[in-house]
């Protein structure tokens, strides 16, 4: 279904804001790759979106890798993208979706971002966007209505009458994973050590996303619940779920080489800083120039005062100054031009420009623009 700018979803907002990126990064002067990845984990396997190929048990880290990527220069080409992985994703009808997702999916992005130089250090970093299947009740579902048991018919029709029921099992099995890792970080911070192993490698899901919780990110966790009173059972067990999830904090030691990249192209604006700034020195020159000034002044001006020659002043002498009242009725407002002369600086107008230019570049660099 077609989408307003309001109604779109997460991938399509994030397209959008990584591939403005993309055109500012540049503009600063840095080498800059968008790449797009979409896989699917269904139990211990996992599938390449983009390509509709299985990846094999051993090679499932590829993905954390970057092996199955797309080169992204425009919002269309994400578009195109998730298209053609939509129609390879495991969907199904079921009694309570008629268009159930039956796996995980990973979409992830990935910017690699370098100043220009063969000797200039690759930084890369990911967005994993994570679309966990729902939790399911076969007795809700209905996912094992068609399943028949072993000695009725050939065994190809035995695991295809079970192909729901194994679908929803994977789901499950890969929530509960999860769950379980969640609840040994929540142990490990309140016990404060990390003694308590994780279980990362219960699920090819749990595998796939220990960077993101093990504290190698910045992790956010969408709950996604039920208003509904039948409902109410599974919504309480997420919100707790989430209540959990949202306990658990990751301080995370800054490391130098993550900024190893902005700290060269800093250097090289700084050479470019410099260079630009000698040519001003060269070329500039003070020269005597007359320019136009206008004033707003008060024509009435001098008739706010007056002074009494035969009155004494305080301090001696005939000559005081009296003050006449003002209502600013009478106030004349005009404007007077005049020439004024004066030294300005000229020879480098263009170099100005381009210094203030390569300034601005720093500022955003360092964030302070």
């Amino acid at each position: 279904p077609s989408h307003t700018q309001e109604t779109r979803g997460l991938a399509p907002r994030v397209a959008e804001a990584a591939v403005d990126l993309l055109a500012e990064r540049r503009r600063l002067g840095l080498n800059v790759r968008l790449k797009l990845s979409y896989v699917e984990l269904f139990g211990n396997e996992v599938t390449d979106l983009l390509e509709g190929q299985r990846v094999a048990h051993p090679e499932a880290s590829r993905v954390l890798r970057g092996e199955f990527e797309l080169d992204i220069e425009s919002v269309e080409d994400v578009d195109r993208a998730l298209a053609r992985g939509e129609e390879r994703k495991r969907c199904a009808e079921t009694a309570m979706n008629d268009r159930s997702t039956r796996a995980h999916t990973l979409l992830v992005f990935r910017l690699e971002q370098s100043a220009f130089g063969s000797d200039a250090l690759t930084v890369s970093s990911s967005l994993f966007l994570a679309d966990l299947g729902g939790s399911e009740r076969v007795t809700k579902s209905r996912a094992n209505e068609e399943a028949k048991s072993a000695g009725y018919g050939s065994w190809s029709e035995y695991y295809e009458s079970r192909r729901r029921l194994s679908e929803t099992n994977n789901i499950n099995q890969g929530l509960l994973a999860l769950k379980r890792c969640i609840q040994a970080l929540d142990e490990r911070q309140k016990k404060g050590t990390k003694s308590i192993p994780v279980p990362y490698r219960d699920s090819r899901l749990t595998e796939v996303l220990e960077p993101a919780l093990g504290g190698l990110a910045r992790t956010s966790i969408v709950v996604c619940c039920s208003p509904e009173a039948v409902h109410a059972e599974e919504t309480v067990q997420t919100l707790r779920f989430g209540e959990m999830c949202s306990c658990i904090e990751h301080v995370r030691a800054a490391s130098a080489d993550t900024t190893s990249g902005v700290a060269q192209a800093l250097r090289q604006l700084d050479e470019q800083v410099q260079e630009v700034e000698g040519r001003i020195r060269e070329k500039e020159r003070w020269e005597l120039r007359q320019s136009m000034r206008t004033d707003v002044v008060d024509a009435n001006d001098e008739s706010t005062s007056r002074v009494n020659v035969t009155e004494e002043m305080e301090l001696g002498g005939l000559g005081a100054v009296e003050i006449l009242p003002d209502d600013a009725t009478l106030a004349q407002i005009t404007e007077v031009q005049h020439a004024v002369w004066g030294q300005v600086l000229v020879g480098a107008e263009g170099e100005h420009a381009e210094l203030e230019a390569l300034l601005d570049r720093r500022r955003q660099l360092l964030g302070e623009a």
